[in-house]
């Protein structure tokens, strides 16, 4: 209480701007961080580069974010979260070929909306390969994804039952990975140019027995 009998004003944490609406300045800060890593990768990721470009202070982004590796998680949540919308869309499917092609088509409207972020998958995966210690969920989300569809496949005779699962759908994930790459550095300005290709080259005969060798 103060000298007057008035409650003293509560003090806020430190770092953060008066007056800043707490969700909006995270959202921006992570904005920034995405486009970083996207320029320039995770190992060029500094505050003092966020700071620069954001025009918030050192003590506002730690406030938010101690550490560049918690952004960089907290970007990969917000990333899953875009993959699991898609992965739920393309599950709706029954057919394994319209599932992988469900995945696509829900992966170039992600694109479409959100390209910085989507982006930012392609670079996480990038990433996660050089360091072990980043996240990876999200490759194995979409690994288990594909792994079920090539399943279903060869149990509902699309695929010759002696059909080795793992190359299959490995094959699948490096597909859908190099759809994001050129997607992200081909500079094509409509994602569905490039799905729409490879759903065409996986409906020629990749989940079918069109091309099988007799």
């Amino acid at each position: 209480m103060t000298e007057a009998g008035q409650p003293r004003p509560l003090r806020r944490a430190p770092g953060r701007p008066v007056g800043a609406d707490s969700a909006q300045t995270r959202m921006h800060i992570l904005r920034v961080g995405c486009e970083l890593i996207n320029e320039r990768g995770f190992a060029a990721l500094t505050f003092q580069g966020i700071a620069k470009r954001s025009g918030l202070s050192r003590p506002t982004l730690n406030y938010y974010f101690a550490t560049r590796d918690e952004l960089f998680h907290a970007l990969v949540h917000e990333g899953n979260a875009i993959v699991q919308e898609c992965l739920a869309a393309a599950k709706q499917q029954e057919d394994p070929l319209e599932r992988v092609c469900a995945l696509l088509d829900a992966m170039a409207d992600a694109w479409s909306a959100d390209p910085c972020l989507c982006q930012f998958l392609v670079n996480a995966r990038l990433e996660a390969g050089r360091n072990p210690a980043l996240p990876n969920g999200i490759a194995t989300a979409i690994r288990d994804f594909l792994d079920d569809v090539v399943g279903d496949a060869i149990a509902g005779g699309a695929l010759p039952a002696h059909t080795d699962p793992a190359p299959v759908a490995q094959l699948l994930h490096a597909m859908v990975w190099g759809a994001g790459l050129c997607l992200g550095y081909g500079g094509t300005s409509d994602p569905k140019l490039i799905t729409k290709q490879l759903e065409s080259a996986i409906a020629g005969g990749l989940l079918t027995e069109s091309r099988q060798a007799s």
